[in-house]
Protein backbone atom coordinates (compact mmCIF):
# COMPACT_ATOMS: atom_id res chain seq x y z
CA UNK A 1 0.00 0.00 0.00
CA UNK A 2 1.16 3.33 -0.43
CA UNK A 3 2.33 5.64 2.20
CA UNK A 4 2.57 8.74 2.99
CA UNK A 5 4.95 11.52 4.77
CA UNK A 6 2.95 13.05 8.11
CA UNK A 7 4.00 16.98 9.31
CA UNK A 8 5.81 14.69 12.46
CA UNK A 9 7.56 12.85 9.78
CA UNK A 10 5.84 9.53 10.14
CA UNK A 11 4.52 7.58 7.63
CA UNK A 12 0.55 6.74 7.33
CA UNK A 13 -1.87 4.53 4.14
CA UNK A 14 -2.72 6.97 1.69
CA UNK A 15 -6.10 6.68 0.02
CA UNK A 16 -6.35 4.21 -3.02
CA UNK A 17 -6.24 6.38 -6.09
CA UNK A 18 -8.71 5.93 -9.02
CA UNK A 19 -7.36 6.89 -12.52
CA UNK A 20 -10.86 7.36 -14.21
CA UNK A 21 -10.15 7.30 -18.05
CA UNK A 22 -12.54 9.54 -20.49
CA UNK A 23 -15.34 9.59 -17.95
CA UNK A 24 -17.14 12.34 -19.51
CA UNK A 25 -17.48 15.75 -17.14
CA UNK A 26 -21.27 15.03 -15.44
CA UNK A 27 -20.16 11.21 -14.82
CA UNK A 28 -16.51 12.41 -13.36
CA UNK A 29 -18.66 14.15 -11.35
CA UNK A 30 -20.73 10.86 -10.65
CA UNK A 31 -18.34 8.95 -9.99
CA UNK A 32 -16.36 11.06 -7.46
CA UNK A 33 -19.30 11.34 -5.53
CA UNK A 34 -19.57 7.73 -4.91
CA UNK A 35 -15.74 6.32 -4.53
CA UNK A 36 -14.67 9.93 -2.68
CA UNK A 37 -16.63 9.11 0.53
CA UNK A 38 -15.95 5.67 0.55
CA UNK A 39 -11.85 6.61 0.82
CA UNK A 40 -10.63 6.93 -2.60
CA UNK A 41 -9.15 9.68 -4.57
CA UNK A 42 -10.46 10.06 -8.18
CA UNK A 43 -8.32 11.94 -10.65
CA UNK A 44 -9.59 12.61 -14.30
CA UNK A 45 -7.88 11.85 -17.45
CA UNK A 46 -8.61 12.88 -20.90
CA UNK A 47 -7.43 10.30 -22.93
CA UNK A 48 -4.58 7.10 -23.06
CA UNK A 49 -2.09 9.80 -23.43
CA UNK A 50 -3.15 11.80 -20.22
CA UNK A 51 -3.80 8.37 -18.61
CA UNK A 52 -0.18 6.93 -18.84
CA UNK A 53 1.04 10.31 -17.59
CA UNK A 54 -1.44 10.34 -14.42
CA UNK A 55 -0.74 7.07 -13.91
CA UNK A 56 2.80 7.89 -13.69
CA UNK A 57 2.59 10.59 -11.52
CA UNK A 58 0.48 9.44 -9.24
CA UNK A 59 0.97 6.04 -8.65
CA UNK A 60 -2.34 4.50 -9.48
CA UNK A 61 -4.07 1.67 -7.25
CA UNK A 62 -6.79 1.35 -9.63
CA UNK A 63 -7.47 2.68 -13.56
CA UNK A 64 -11.40 3.27 -14.86
CA UNK A 65 -11.75 2.71 -18.39
CA UNK A 66 -15.13 4.57 -19.56
CA UNK A 67 -16.03 3.60 -23.21
CA UNK A 68 -19.20 3.46 -25.63
CA UNK A 69 -18.22 0.18 -27.30
CA UNK A 70 -16.38 -2.14 -25.14
CA UNK A 71 -14.93 -4.60 -27.85
CA UNK A 72 -13.32 -2.17 -30.77
CA UNK A 73 -12.16 1.22 -28.80
CA UNK A 74 -12.43 -0.26 -25.33
CA UNK A 75 -10.37 -2.83 -26.13
CA UNK A 76 -7.57 -0.68 -28.04
CA UNK A 77 -7.51 2.07 -25.26
CA UNK A 78 -6.73 -0.90 -22.36
CA UNK A 79 -4.23 -2.76 -25.04
CA UNK A 80 -2.48 0.70 -25.80
CA UNK A 81 -2.34 0.98 -21.68
CA UNK A 82 -0.54 -2.45 -21.47
CA UNK A 83 1.32 -2.41 -23.98
CA UNK A 84 2.61 0.93 -22.19
CA UNK A 85 2.68 -0.22 -18.72
CA UNK A 86 3.93 -3.55 -19.25
CA UNK A 87 2.96 -5.50 -17.02
CA UNK A 88 0.29 -3.30 -15.60
CA UNK A 89 0.59 -3.04 -11.22
CA UNK A 90 -3.17 -2.00 -10.96
CA UNK A 91 -6.38 -3.86 -11.85
CA UNK A 92 -8.51 -1.81 -14.75
CA UNK A 93 -12.13 -1.54 -14.40
CA UNK A 94 -13.92 -0.99 -17.85
CA UNK A 95 -17.00 1.00 -17.82
CA UNK A 96 -19.20 0.58 -20.80
CA UNK A 97 -23.19 1.65 -21.85
CA UNK A 98 -24.14 -1.68 -22.12
CA UNK A 99 -22.73 -4.84 -22.62
CA UNK A 100 -23.85 -8.64 -23.39
CA UNK A 101 -22.69 -11.94 -22.56
CA UNK A 102 -20.56 -12.19 -25.70
CA UNK A 103 -19.06 -8.56 -25.01
CA UNK A 104 -18.27 -9.38 -21.81
CA UNK A 105 -16.62 -12.81 -22.50
CA UNK A 106 -14.42 -11.29 -25.13
CA UNK A 107 -13.10 -7.98 -23.05
CA UNK A 108 -12.62 -10.30 -19.78
CA UNK A 109 -10.76 -12.83 -22.05
CA UNK A 110 -8.40 -10.37 -23.30
CA UNK A 111 -7.00 -9.11 -19.93
CA UNK A 112 -9.57 -6.98 -18.86
CA UNK A 113 -10.01 -7.45 -14.97
CA UNK A 114 -13.79 -6.44 -15.12
CA UNK A 115 -16.58 -4.65 -16.79
CA UNK A 116 -19.09 -2.81 -15.33
CA UNK A 117 -22.32 -1.67 -17.23
CA UNK A 118 -23.36 2.14 -16.50
CA UNK A 119 -26.85 2.89 -17.40
CA UNK A 120 -27.82 3.36 -14.92
CA UNK A 121 -24.47 3.26 -12.77
CA UNK A 122 -25.23 1.56 -9.31
CA UNK A 123 -23.28 3.06 -6.33
CA UNK A 124 -23.22 0.09 -4.57
CA UNK A 125 -22.06 -2.18 -7.24
CA UNK A 126 -18.86 0.46 -8.44
CA UNK A 127 -18.20 0.54 -4.83
CA UNK A 128 -18.42 -3.59 -4.56
CA UNK A 129 -16.38 -3.94 -7.44
CA UNK A 130 -13.83 -1.09 -7.01
CA UNK A 131 -13.18 -2.88 -3.19
CA UNK A 132 -13.08 -6.46 -5.03
CA UNK A 133 -10.57 -5.20 -7.39
CA UNK A 134 -7.79 -4.03 -4.90
CA UNK A 135 -8.48 -6.82 -2.76
CA UNK A 136 -7.48 -8.62 -6.07
CA UNK A 137 -4.55 -6.43 -6.30
CA UNK A 138 -3.40 -6.78 -2.89
CA UNK A 139 -3.20 -10.66 -3.61
CA UNK A 140 -1.10 -10.32 -6.55
CA UNK A 141 1.45 -8.26 -4.54
CA UNK A 142 1.53 -10.94 -2.30
CA UNK A 143 1.97 -13.41 -4.84
CA UNK A 144 -1.53 -15.18 -4.01
CA UNK A 145 -3.89 -15.82 -6.75
CA UNK A 146 -1.38 -15.79 -9.68
CA UNK A 147 -2.38 -19.31 -11.41
CA UNK A 148 -5.75 -18.79 -11.34
CA UNK A 149 -5.08 -15.12 -13.00
CA UNK A 150 -3.25 -16.44 -15.82
CA UNK A 151 -5.94 -18.53 -17.00
CA UNK A 152 -8.62 -16.11 -19.08
CA UNK A 153 -10.96 -18.66 -18.87
CA UNK A 154 -11.51 -19.05 -15.12
CA UNK A 155 -11.08 -15.50 -14.66
CA UNK A 156 -13.88 -14.51 -16.99
CA UNK A 157 -16.14 -17.40 -14.73
CA UNK A 158 -14.72 -15.86 -11.47
CA UNK A 159 -15.60 -12.09 -12.17
CA UNK A 160 -19.10 -13.08 -13.45
CA UNK A 161 -19.48 -14.26 -10.25
CA UNK A 162 -18.48 -11.42 -8.78
CA UNK A 163 -20.38 -9.45 -10.87
CA UNK A 164 -23.42 -12.05 -10.37
CA UNK A 165 -22.90 -10.76 -5.75
CA UNK A 166 -22.15 -7.26 -6.73
CA UNK A 167 -25.81 -6.44 -8.57
CA UNK A 168 -27.29 -8.90 -5.65
CA UNK A 169 -26.28 -7.09 -3.01
CA UNK A 170 -27.02 -3.69 -4.87
CA UNK A 171 -30.78 -5.04 -5.07
CA UNK A 172 -30.95 -5.67 -1.28
CA UNK A 173 -29.62 -2.35 -0.47
CA UNK A 174 -32.07 -0.84 -2.59
CA UNK A 175 -35.23 -3.01 -1.16
CA UNK A 176 -33.74 -2.19 2.69
CA UNK A 177 -34.20 1.61 2.15
CA UNK A 178 -37.49 0.87 0.72
CA UNK A 179 -38.21 -1.26 3.92
CA UNK A 180 -36.75 1.68 5.64
CA UNK A 181 -39.29 3.73 4.53
CA UNK A 182 -42.28 1.47 5.09
CA UNK A 183 -40.86 1.72 8.83
CA UNK A 184 -40.86 5.34 9.26
CA UNK A 185 -44.35 5.46 8.07
CA UNK A 186 -45.86 3.00 10.39
CA UNK A 187 -43.49 4.70 12.86
CA UNK A 188 -44.81 7.91 12.29
CA UNK A 189 -48.35 6.37 13.02
CA UNK A 190 -47.34 5.08 16.45
CA UNK A 191 -46.31 8.38 17.86
CA UNK A 192 -49.45 9.82 16.02
CA UNK A 193 -51.84 7.34 18.03
CA UNK A 194 -49.56 7.89 21.18
CA UNK A 195 -49.91 12.11 20.92
CA UNK A 196 -53.78 11.44 21.33
CA UNK A 197 -53.54 8.75 24.18
CA UNK A 198 -54.64 5.65 21.38
CA UNK A 199 -53.28 2.61 21.22
CA UNK A 200 -52.14 1.77 17.38
CA UNK A 201 -54.14 -0.06 15.36
CA UNK A 202 -53.42 -3.64 15.27
CA UNK A 203 -52.59 -3.58 11.27
CA UNK A 204 -49.65 -1.06 11.82
CA UNK A 205 -48.11 -3.09 14.32
CA UNK A 206 -47.90 -6.20 12.20
CA UNK A 207 -46.42 -3.57 9.22
CA UNK A 208 -44.13 -2.98 11.88
CA UNK A 209 -43.08 -6.83 13.03
CA UNK A 210 -43.42 -7.71 9.26
CA UNK A 211 -40.93 -4.89 8.17
CA UNK A 212 -38.34 -5.51 11.11
CA UNK A 213 -38.19 -9.47 9.98
CA UNK A 214 -37.69 -8.33 6.85
CA UNK A 215 -35.10 -6.06 7.26
CA UNK A 216 -33.05 -8.83 9.78
CA UNK A 217 -33.72 -10.73 7.01
CA UNK A 218 -31.68 -8.56 4.56
CA UNK A 219 -29.04 -7.36 6.94
CA UNK A 220 -28.46 -11.07 6.74
CA UNK A 221 -28.15 -11.72 3.21
CA UNK A 222 -26.18 -8.43 2.61
CA UNK A 223 -23.42 -10.03 5.46
CA UNK A 224 -23.21 -13.03 3.52
CA UNK A 225 -22.48 -11.50 0.20
CA UNK A 226 -20.21 -9.52 1.91
CA UNK A 227 -16.99 -9.20 -0.25
CA UNK A 228 -14.17 -12.36 1.19
CA UNK A 229 -10.85 -11.53 2.36
CA UNK A 230 -7.85 -13.91 3.09
CA UNK A 231 -8.64 -13.86 7.20
CA UNK A 232 -11.99 -15.02 6.18
CA UNK A 233 -10.86 -18.53 4.69
CA UNK A 234 -10.12 -21.00 6.61
CA UNK A 235 -9.61 -25.00 6.90
CA UNK A 236 -11.91 -26.99 8.43
CA UNK A 237 -13.52 -30.41 8.20
CA UNK A 238 -16.92 -29.66 6.50
CA UNK A 239 -19.03 -32.47 8.21
CA UNK A 240 -19.06 -30.18 11.58
CA UNK A 241 -20.94 -27.36 9.99
CA UNK A 242 -23.85 -29.64 9.36
CA UNK A 243 -24.61 -30.31 13.48
CA UNK A 244 -23.58 -26.72 14.24
CA UNK A 245 -25.92 -25.08 11.50
CA UNK A 246 -28.83 -27.12 12.61
CA UNK A 247 -28.12 -26.38 16.35
CA UNK A 248 -28.16 -22.74 15.85
CA UNK A 249 -31.57 -22.52 13.83
CA UNK A 250 -33.15 -25.09 16.36
CA UNK A 251 -31.93 -22.73 19.20
CA UNK A 252 -33.48 -20.01 17.27
CA UNK A 253 -37.04 -21.78 17.14
CA UNK A 254 -36.89 -22.16 13.35
CA UNK A 255 -36.86 -25.70 12.90
CA UNK A 256 -40.72 -25.84 14.00
CA UNK A 257 -42.13 -29.22 14.17
CA UNK A 258 -39.66 -30.55 11.26
CA UNK A 259 -37.50 -33.31 12.03
CA UNK A 260 -33.99 -32.60 11.24
CA UNK A 261 -31.47 -35.54 10.82
CA UNK A 262 -27.51 -35.29 9.84
CA UNK A 263 -26.52 -37.73 7.73
CA UNK A 264 -22.15 -37.86 7.75
CA UNK A 265 -19.70 -39.97 6.78
CA UNK A 266 -17.31 -41.37 9.57
CA UNK A 267 -14.49 -40.17 7.67
CA UNK A 268 -13.07 -35.67 7.70
CA UNK A 269 -13.69 -33.41 4.91
CA UNK A 270 -10.95 -31.07 4.68
CA UNK A 271 -11.67 -28.08 2.66
CA UNK A 272 -10.63 -24.22 2.21
CA UNK A 273 -13.81 -21.92 2.09
CA UNK A 274 -15.09 -19.12 3.27
CA UNK A 275 -16.97 -20.91 6.79
CA UNK A 276 -19.40 -18.31 7.50
CA UNK A 277 -20.77 -18.22 3.79
CA UNK A 278 -21.01 -21.94 3.53
CA UNK A 279 -22.70 -21.86 7.17
CA UNK A 280 -25.32 -19.59 5.08
CA UNK A 281 -25.80 -21.68 2.24
CA UNK A 282 -26.52 -24.59 4.92
CA UNK A 283 -28.83 -22.57 6.80
CA UNK A 284 -30.88 -20.91 3.89
CA UNK A 285 -31.54 -24.54 2.37
CA UNK A 286 -32.32 -26.32 5.95
CA UNK A 287 -35.05 -23.33 6.81
CA UNK A 288 -36.53 -23.90 2.77
CA UNK A 289 -36.51 -27.56 3.49
CA UNK A 290 -38.52 -26.51 7.21
CA UNK A 291 -40.90 -24.60 5.38
CA UNK A 292 -41.88 -27.57 2.43
CA UNK A 293 -42.57 -29.62 5.32
CA UNK A 294 -44.63 -27.88 7.30
CA UNK A 295 -47.93 -28.64 5.96
CA UNK A 296 -47.63 -31.97 5.34
CA UNK A 297 -50.28 -34.32 7.17
CA UNK A 298 -50.06 -37.44 5.31
CA UNK A 299 -46.48 -38.55 6.54
CA UNK A 300 -44.00 -37.84 8.48
CA UNK A 301 -41.89 -34.12 8.63
CA UNK A 302 -38.53 -34.95 7.81
CA UNK A 303 -35.41 -33.18 6.42
CA UNK A 304 -32.21 -35.00 6.04
CA UNK A 305 -29.10 -32.80 6.02
CA UNK A 306 -25.82 -34.20 4.85
CA UNK A 307 -22.20 -34.59 3.44
CA UNK A 308 -21.01 -37.06 0.91
CA UNK A 309 -17.56 -37.47 0.14
CA UNK A 310 -15.91 -36.30 -2.82
CA UNK A 311 -15.03 -38.75 -6.11
CA UNK A 312 -12.15 -40.78 -5.70
CA UNK A 313 -12.17 -40.22 -9.43
CA UNK A 314 -11.69 -36.35 -9.64
CA UNK A 315 -15.07 -36.08 -10.83
CA UNK A 316 -16.92 -33.88 -8.38
CA UNK A 317 -15.92 -32.70 -5.57
CA UNK A 318 -17.33 -32.73 -2.07
CA UNK A 319 -21.35 -32.36 -1.61
CA UNK A 320 -23.98 -30.94 0.87
CA UNK A 321 -27.50 -32.13 0.07
CA UNK A 322 -31.05 -31.28 2.00
CA UNK A 323 -33.53 -33.98 1.21
CA UNK A 324 -37.25 -33.19 2.62
CA UNK A 325 -40.61 -35.04 2.56
CA UNK A 326 -42.40 -31.62 1.81
CA UNK A 327 -44.81 -30.38 -0.35
CA UNK A 328 -42.16 -30.77 -3.64
CA UNK A 329 -41.62 -28.30 -6.50
CA UNK A 330 -43.74 -28.17 -9.98
CA UNK A 331 -41.65 -28.19 -12.97
CA UNK A 332 -42.42 -24.95 -14.72
CA UNK A 333 -40.87 -23.62 -11.13
CA UNK A 334 -38.03 -25.27 -10.68
CA UNK A 335 -35.73 -22.46 -12.10
CA UNK A 336 -38.16 -19.67 -10.92
CA UNK A 337 -37.19 -20.37 -7.35
CA UNK A 338 -33.78 -19.02 -7.38
CA UNK A 339 -34.92 -16.03 -8.86
CA UNK A 340 -34.65 -13.01 -6.18
CA UNK A 341 -37.94 -12.70 -4.61
CA UNK A 342 -39.69 -15.43 -5.79
CA UNK A 343 -41.49 -17.02 -2.87
CA UNK A 344 -44.68 -18.83 -2.24
CA UNK A 345 -44.45 -18.05 2.26
CA UNK A 346 -45.83 -15.47 3.96
CA UNK A 347 -43.67 -11.72 4.52
CA UNK A 348 -42.46 -12.43 7.84
CA UNK A 349 -41.30 -15.37 7.12
CA UNK A 350 -39.60 -15.17 3.83
CA UNK A 351 -38.41 -12.05 1.69
CA UNK A 352 -37.92 -14.56 -1.08
CA UNK A 353 -33.86 -14.47 -1.39
CA UNK A 354 -32.88 -17.40 0.53
CA UNK A 355 -32.36 -19.46 -2.40
CA UNK A 356 -30.98 -16.63 -4.09
CA UNK A 357 -28.33 -15.90 -1.75
CA UNK A 358 -27.16 -19.78 -1.66
CA UNK A 359 -26.85 -20.15 -5.35
CA UNK A 360 -24.95 -17.09 -5.21
CA UNK A 361 -22.69 -17.76 -2.32
CA UNK A 362 -22.57 -21.42 -3.83
CA UNK A 363 -21.71 -19.95 -7.66
CA UNK A 364 -18.90 -17.46 -6.18
CA UNK A 365 -17.08 -20.60 -5.00
CA UNK A 366 -17.01 -21.83 -7.57
CA UNK A 367 -19.53 -24.62 -7.15
CA UNK A 368 -22.88 -25.43 -8.36
CA UNK A 369 -26.32 -25.72 -6.41
CA UNK A 370 -29.31 -27.92 -8.25
CA UNK A 371 -32.39 -29.23 -7.25
CA UNK A 372 -34.52 -32.48 -8.05
CA UNK A 373 -38.19 -32.62 -6.82
CA UNK A 374 -41.74 -34.36 -6.94
CA UNK A 375 -44.87 -32.91 -6.30
CA UNK A 376 -46.17 -34.22 -2.79
CA UNK A 377 -43.60 -36.32 -2.52
CA UNK A 378 -40.53 -33.92 -1.72
CA UNK A 379 -37.35 -32.47 -3.02
CA UNK A 380 -33.33 -32.63 -3.07
CA UNK A 381 -31.24 -29.64 -2.80
CA UNK A 382 -27.09 -30.63 -4.28
CA UNK A 383 -24.33 -28.27 -3.06
CA UNK A 384 -21.63 -29.52 -5.39
CA UNK A 385 -18.20 -27.62 -4.52
CA UNK A 386 -15.14 -27.88 -6.31
CA UNK A 387 -12.48 -30.31 -5.85
CA UNK A 388 -10.70 -29.01 -2.55
CA UNK A 389 -10.11 -31.90 -0.32
CA UNK A 390 -6.61 -32.88 1.32
CA UNK A 391 -5.57 -35.48 3.88
CA UNK A 392 -5.40 -34.21 7.72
Amino acid sequence: MNMQTTATGSTSPQRPRVIAVDVESGGIERVRSILTPAGYDVLPASGTTAALEAVSRHSADLVLLDVERARTVGLAAYRRLREELSPPQFPILMLTPSADRQTRREVLEAGVDDLLTTEPLDPLELKVRVHTLLELKAHREQGGLQEVLQDPRTRWVRMERLARVGTLAADLATQMDQLGVGLQRALEHVRARAAQGLPPDSEELLKLGVAGEQMRLHGQHLLSLGPTGPKDIQRFDLREVVPEVVSRLRAAGRLGRADVRAVLPEDPIAVVFNRRQVEQVVAELVCNAVDAVEDVKDRPRVVQVGVELPDMFGEFGPQLFVKDTGIGIFEDELQAIFSPYYTTKAPEKSVGLGLTVARTLVESMGGKLTVKSRVNLGSTFTVELPEQTSSW
